[in-house]
């Protein structure tokens, strides 16, 4: 132990943290609930005095880049810094605070938490890019469980290093690359992390699931990460072939360069990023003279507002920098460079910095998906199209799953985030964390930082004070999207937390000085919207959260848009009202409907609901009537809904009674749009509903026509049961041909459904509705593979009465089942040759009703509807397949309701996203189907 004398504990005491000097190090003293404790005083990441930071929950704030280390422990809470800072013992001796000055942690030696003892895993892990994003996701595998080899290739003779510093210390010669190295070698022993460094990757063969080395070797492998980055993108004019240019991408760019600037005197640099900026601001600290050249009218026009971009210019030119903006290159030389209106700017230094071209030279060779601007595209955990192949970091692109926008992004934090996403995917664990857009740069003295993403239509607001403004950008419901601060570091922490939230802020709240941003309370706010409540995993499609299922606001949300939206619903068969005067009682979601023909034959839908005091006017399941009378006060309908008769309206002894104002026509019930096809019934609260033909889509009516195909239907029957689940599940169900070869004996036993068979589940276009779909097998020819996979099947199982497979063909389609969704509460089954309908009438999150309609057609002679009527067993709440379901489903709904929230994994058949697949073990029609709902649900 070294102990050493610092200052009065008073002192600490009072201000909360003071910095002070002992044995030579620069050490923090904090006061934290009344005691003291001791950290390094410097920040991991960049330098900077963590007692000029600010500290809250036990953490300390860097006042740069707003890194966060725990006090106590000097553990680092994540990006931007990685590594921890040392701590101290403390003792108080006669009021005076003593340091012992033996760190307990020396952060530099200190390995990443990994386990010790792994489990064996054969699979292979390779890595191609051994930079930062490469490093991080073979860290983050390790680490969150991944026990195979991992192999980490680069093409740099130098262990993985951050970028960053090339453009600040290391270009200055004030660091090195020991600064800048991300993990030692020792820490990647430690983890069992192979880097073979100085070598090229020449080749992917992903049907060998190989890759070739530029040393003649191949290597083997399960997974594969492509961290392949970007280049610079070169300069091509007159010249260019010929003159010295500079670019900064990489360790022996930033040598070349730093020594050119160091013996230069006037600098040139083409481009106005923040990559010219940074150089342009590390020469002017060496005292050249520097001139950006930038063909747009702005400075980093495309990253900044326009006023923010103002501002960066004025900072520019007030450190010394001479700017050409609205001017592009025309030709460089040894003299400078050549503007395109024949102007020579002089330069015996002349570097570029006009973007970066992604890497992705490898994943085209190898044919995977790659955008159309470069970049091999990504889901959310960084999958390619080759599910046994991810990237990261700059060359990655990736692609909303709803919108299809697709962005790709180069900072610090994107290589990080996108390197822990996949790491996690890969190691089977699921990423929580909510991550926003995120980039700094040190310019001119003082440090520039983005938050969010610049995009149009953004309403900007400038916050004065500090050092420096701070510009907020507000999306249309005025919630902030982007910030970009240029010296408020405190106002850029309230923000973060305003955004994560999706707070509404009024601009006057933002410009006010007095007012602070991190005490907003909920009076100064309003409410906050549910979309900003309720966000998706960033693992996309693959993850379900439970609240989709469980909430009853999202429930609501679903009535508004989906059943009360342009949905059509199933409301009925025409054959359950043939006659003038009959009806049936009928729902679309919760909402109670009235389905009637009225005496000119036609089909009338319309709430029950009295127009007077909301009775459900209409009480019986079917009938056949001439009016509709509520019993609450005897108002009466006809059959289209229309009011017609309302007791006591001029009221009595010419005394009360309805105004003279009232008019019946328009007391009407609530009337929906009607169409129908080939005897089913459709209903919309839409006025201006597409046909059902266009709805339902080409490839969705082959299915729909087989069963409805004009012959006149003959209703057989009808079975109703509640079941305790989330509505979605059942369309879920029928979408999931996954656990019908798993859960189901009677199916697979008798071979109607079962992997191997001839099988599809065909999804429409927009991933609404489906059709999952088998040609019926010999069950004696069941491989035995198969059987060893279907714990389900029984070997020897027998029918007493052979003829309920008997399958009789009357149906102009390739398939002997088909159950087809129709989005959002219809289901046609075609089970052999038993037909019916489902309806589902949810009524809450966590319950729903199903009402089945069994019937055949009126040309069926005797035997038929014996036939029909005898595989009806099949279906129904107690049929030798139905029960099945009911039960699974309500085993999942109480798996939500009574455990801690979670997510539902569906990540089956990756190859396709979403959408169509011609296997059963597939979940592509399920993340299809979540694909649509969380347009339509606005998520």
């Amino acid at each position: 132990m070294a102990w050493f004398q610092s200052i009065p504990a008073a002192d600490v005491h009072t201000q909360g943290a003071v910095g002070v000097e002992v044995d030579g190090l620069r050490i923090a003293l904090f006061s934290l609930d009344g005691d003291i404790h001791a950290t390094g005083n410097i920040c991991t990441h960049a330098f900077a005095l963590l007692t000029d930071g600010h500290v809250e929950n036990g953490c300390v704030e860097c006042p740069l880049h707003q890194g966060l280390f725990d006090i106590r422990t000097g553990k680092a809470q994540g990006t931007p810094v990685t590594k921890d800072i040392a701590t101290y013992a403390v003792d108080i001796r006669d009021g005076q605070v003593w340091v012992d000055t033996d760190s307990r942690l020396a952060e530099t030696d200190a390995a990443p938490e990994h386990t010790e003892s792994m489990p064996e895993d054969p699979r292979a892990l390779l890595i191609v890019g051994a930079g930062q994003a490469g490093v991080e996701t073979a860290v983050a595998a390790r680490q969150n469980g991944f026990a195979g080899t991992i192999t980490l290739i680069g093409d740099e003779p130098v262990l993985p290093y951050e970028r960053p510093p090339l453009s600040k210390g290391m270009l200055m010669g004030e660091s090195g690359l020991d600064e800048a190295t991300i993990y030692s070698a020792a820490e990647l022993d430690a983890l069992k992390i192979e880097l073979l460094n100085g070598i090229q990757v020449s080749g992917v063969d992903r049907k060998a699931r190989r890759v070739s080395l530029s040393d003649g070797r191949q290597l083997s492998y399960d997974m594969l990460v492509l961290a392949t980055g970007a280049r610079a993108r070169e300069l091509s004019v007159t010249g260019s072939d010929e003159t010295s240019l500079f670019y900064l991408r990489n360790l022996r760019h930033a040598k070349s360069l730093g020594e050119a600037l160091r013996k230069a005197t006037q600098v040139a640099v083409i481009g106005g990023g923040f990559i010219g900026l940074e150089i342009a601001s590390a020469a002017r600290k060496l005292g050249k003279h520097v001139t950006v050249i930038e063909a747009a009218a702005r400075l980093m026009g495309r990253l900044l507002p326009e006023e923010a971009a103002g501002y960066m210019q004025e900072l520019a030119v007030a450190n010394g920098v001479a700017l050409e903006l609205g001017h592009t290159t025309a030709a460089v030389s040894r003299e400078g460079v050549m503007l395109d209106d024949g102007r020579m700017v002089a330069a015996d230094c002349i570097v570029v910095g006009i973007g970066a071209v992604p890497n992705d030279a490898l994943a085209r060779e190898a044919g995977l998906a790659v955008a159309e601007r470069g970049g091999i595209l990504v889901n959310p955990i960084g999958r390619t199209s080759d599910p046994a192949i991810y990237a990261v970091g700059d060359v990655a692109v990736h692609r909303d799953e709803i919108s299809g926008r697709e962005h790709r992004l180069e900072s610090w934090q994107n290589a990080n985030l996108t390197a822990r996403s996949t790491g996690m995917a890969i190691a089977g664990a699921a990423d929580h964390s909510i991550d926003l857009p995120w980039f700094w740069s040190d310019l001119f003295g003082g440090t520039v930082q983005m938050l969010g993403q610049m995009r149009d239509g953004l309403t900007l607001v400038r916050r004065d004070g500090g050092q420096a403004p701070v510009f907020f950008g507000l999306n249309e419901e005025g919630s902030i999207e982007l910030v970009v601060d240029f010296g408020q570091p405190k106002a850029i922490q309230a923000a973060r937390s305003l955004m994560l939230e999706g707070t509404e802020l009024s601009p006057a709240l933002l410009t006010d000085r007095d007012v602070d941003l991190s005490q907003l309370n909920e009076d100064d706010m309003k409410t906050i919207p549910l979309e900003k409540r309720f966000v998706w995993p960033a693992t996309g499609l693959e993850r379900i959260p439970d609240w989709v299922y469980t909430d009853q606001e999202i429930f609501d949300r679903e009535v508004e848009r989906i059943f009360h939206g342009r949905t059509w619903n199933y409301v009925g068969l025409e054959a359950e009202i043939p006659n003038a005067g009959d009806f049936i009682r009928s729902y679309v979601g919760p909402t109670a409907v009235v389905v009637s023909r009225d005496e000119d034959g036609g089909i009338n839908v319309f709430e029950n609901r009295c127009a007077h005091r909301a009775a459900e006017f209409c009480r019986e399941l079917h009938g056949n009537t001439d009016e509709f009378v509520c019993p609450y006060h005897q108002w009466s309908y006809d059959l289209k809904g229309n009011l017609a008769g309302i007791p006591f309206r001029r009221g009595a002894a010419g005394k009360g009674g309805m105004g003279p104002d009232f008019q019946p026509e328009k007391h009407g019930l609530r009337c929906l749009s009607v169409a129908t096809r080939n005897g089913a019934i459709f209903a919309s609260f839409a006025s201006d509903m597409e046909s059902v033909e266009d709805y339902l889509g080409e490839d969705m009516l082959k299915d729909f026509d087989a069963v409805f195909s004009g012959r006149k239907i003959k209703v057989l029957g009808h079975y109703r049961h509640t079941l305790s689940g989330n509505w979605k599940l059942y369309p879920e169900n029928l979408k999931d041909p996954y656990h019908a070869t798993l859960l189901h004996t009677f199916l697979v036993t008798f071979g109607l459904l079962v992997a191997g068979n001839k099988s599809a589940m065909i999804v429409d276009p927009k991933g609404r509705h489906s059709t999952m779909a088998s040609a019926k097998s010999d069950a004696g020819k069941v491989s035995d593979e198969d059987k060893s996979q279907m714990r389900a099947y029984r070997d020897g199982m027998t029918l007493e009465d052979p003829r309920m497979m008997d399958f009789v063909p009357e149906f102009d389609s390739p398939w002997s089942v088909t159950m087809q969704v129709v989005w959002p509460n219809l289901i046609v089954q075609r089970e052999m040759n038993t037909l019916g309908v489902r309806q589902i009438n949810p009524t809450g999150p966590n319950e729903f009703t199903m009402v089945w309609t069994m019937f055949g057609y009126e040309d069926d002679d005797e035997e038929m509807t014996r036939h029909r009527l005898r595989q009806g067993n099949l279906m129904g709440p107690a049929g030798y397949l139905g029960m099945e379901d009911n039960e699974a489903i309500k085993f999942v709904q109480d798996g939500m309701l009574n455990t801690r929230k979670g997510e539902h994994l569906i990540a089956l058949d990756p190859e396709v996203p979403a959408g169509t697949s011609d296997t059963l073990i597939s979940e592509a029609a399920i993340r299809a189907m979540y694909k649509y709902w969380r347009q339509e649900m606005g998520l």
